[in-house]
């Protein structure tokens, strides 16, 4: 029998666990390969549709189809490489004017360990929740992509707010100093910069808020200083977006987007694109169809009454009309704009006081009291969409709604049978509404109203009578059972004379 040395022995013993432990890596490995793949074709699946569309003998051609939806699906990641654009841009100029480029390189491994934070945070929050399901959910992208917005975010911080105040580049002082409120930029920027430093002359970090102020204010800044150009510009369709002459391909740009896509996404897309696309050729037939120079024209007049202040165009198309992007909007309002533009000669003060009449419950802000039985489309805990999701939630809310016609009490099946997310406090007694608070609680906006071509707020607000009930109204992620319980007369009346 050889001799057994300790180290001979350690090392028998190591190369003996290590065996098993090794086979389980390369295990671990090639499922994780197995799932990567079943994912990408999944997503191809999904997206397979997304290519050529023939609309009233016009062909729209693939690159264009994938280019809106990028915009319809994908506003981060547009958000985003705006941003790379000017990271890149003001990183070289740095690097010219003396700083080190390693300075600009963020290691893998902070982001891994940044977001091993946030994931167990996260998992206590959120026990039966994925992370990277909500975050699929929230911003339509994968585990890859949010991982590199995380490096963006450090990146940009290195180019644009390195060190102290002091130390920040010209672009920087010049972007905080123009978006001061009350145009005393200069002296908050003195303010800012005595912040940065404590009494002792040693450098210190801004509170996290006020830094995510100055990251906002430069990204503002950087985009009204820059020439940007959208589809809506007239780009040809195998560019999606160019920044001061730098372009981002179609292809690239769809490459990044594709796999956060669900089916739904899809359908929306191709449906926007399709009706966006009759609506245009009917303008165009009646010559009212704007050019893209005078869009660009009226555009830009039109935004400057809301850019000069915290509530830009961006913000209210985004936040507050429910567009997916600017350029969504940005397409929704050439429309539009045209449409006025048609029928500019039936706008007269007679058909304005019809109209203000036919609508004085909303002008004269008038309310509802509703309760609402709601059958959800996707996950009430993660928000995703649910496969078959939207047609079984038909089923079910037709199931309650022959049960109520049968005699089974509203309020019975409100309390059984209603699906609310976990964060919804009202879980379907709305009490007394105007149609706005109506709309965005059955999650309406003005971007969804063309894609169904039918409002639950607006016919429930304008049309239902108090005491019937109503069902099933389909919502842009669910079917509702309603029962208008009361109506609230306006307050007052709005006339053609009151400007």
């Amino acid at each position: 029998m050889p001799f057994l040395t300790r180290s001979t022995g350690l090392s028998l013993l190591v190369a003996l666990c290590s065996g098993p432990l090794l086979a389980q890596e390369n295990e671990a490995e090639a499922i994780r390969k197995q799932i990567a793949e079943i994912e990408s074709k999944l997503a191809d699946a999904r997206v397979a549709s997304l290519g050529e569309l023939t609309v009233n003998g016009r062909t729209i051609p693939a690159d264009e189809v994938r280019r809106e939806a990028i915009y319809l699906i994908g506003a981060k990641e547009i958000e985003a490489r705006i941003s790379d654009f000017f990271i890149e841009e003001q990183k070289q100029i740095a690097i010219e004017e003396g700083r080190d480029p390693s300075e600009f390189v963020v290691a893998d491994s902070q982001i891994e360990s940044d977001v091993a934070g946030l994931l167990t945070e996260f998992t206590k929050k959120n026990p039966d929740v994925s992370l990277w399901d909500a975050v699929r959910v929230q911003f339509g992208m994968d585990k890859a992509r949010y991982m590199h917005m995380r490096k963006q975010t450090i990146l940009f911080d290195r180019v644009f707010f390195p060190g102290p105040a002091t130390e920040w580049p010209v672009v920087t002082q010049e972007a905080i100093m123009a978006s001061a409120q009350g145009g005393d930029g200069k002296a908050f920027w003195e303010n800012l910069v005595k912040a940065s430093i404590d009494d002792k002359g040693n450098a210190r970090e801004l509170p996290p808020f006020w830094l995510q102020l100055c990251r906002g204010w430069v990204q503002k800044q950087l985009k009204s200083w820059s020439d940007i150009r959208y589809p809506s510009d007239g780009l040809p369709p195998e560019i999606c977006l160019k920044v001061n002459e730098q372009t981002w391909s179609t292809e690239d740009a769809f490459e990044h987007v594709r796999r956060g896509l669900y089916a739904q996404d899809v359908e929306r897309a191709i449906a926007e694109v399709t009706i966006r696309e009759a609506l245009r050729q009917e303008l165009d037939k009646a010559g009212a169809y704007l050019s893209n120079d005078e869009f660009r024209q009226l555009f830009d007049e039109y935004r400057q009454q809301y850019d000069s202040t915290p509530f830009t165009t961006e913000v209210i198309a985004v936040n507050f009309k429910g567009y997916p992007s600017l350029e969504a909007f940005r397409q929704r309002w050439r429309l539009m704009r045209s449409f006025e533009k048609m029928i500019e000669n039936e706008i007269t003060d007679a058909a304005l006081e019809e109209h203000a009449e036919k609508y004085k419950a909303f002008f004269g802000n008038g309310q509802v009291v509703v309760d609402v039985i709601q059958f959800l489309g996707r996950s009430q805990k993660t928000g995703g969409w649910l496969p078959n999701g939207v047609e079984d939630a038909r089923k079910r809310a037709e199931r309650a709604m022959k049960a109520i016609e049968n005699g089974t009490d509203f309020d019975q099946i409100l309390a059984q049978r209603g699906e609310y997310y976990a964060n919804d406090e009202e879980k379907g007694r709305l009490g007394s509404k105007s149609m706005n608070q109506l709309r965005q609680v059955l999650r309406e906006n003005e971007f969804l109203d063309l894609l169904t071509g039918f409002s639950v707020g607006d016919y429930l607000f304008f049309e239902a009578e108090p005491r019937q009930v109503y069902g099933p109204l389909r919502g842009p992620d669910s079917y509702f059972i309603a029962r208008v319980n009361a109506r609230i007369p306006p307050r007052g009346a709005v006339t053609i004379a009151n400007e």
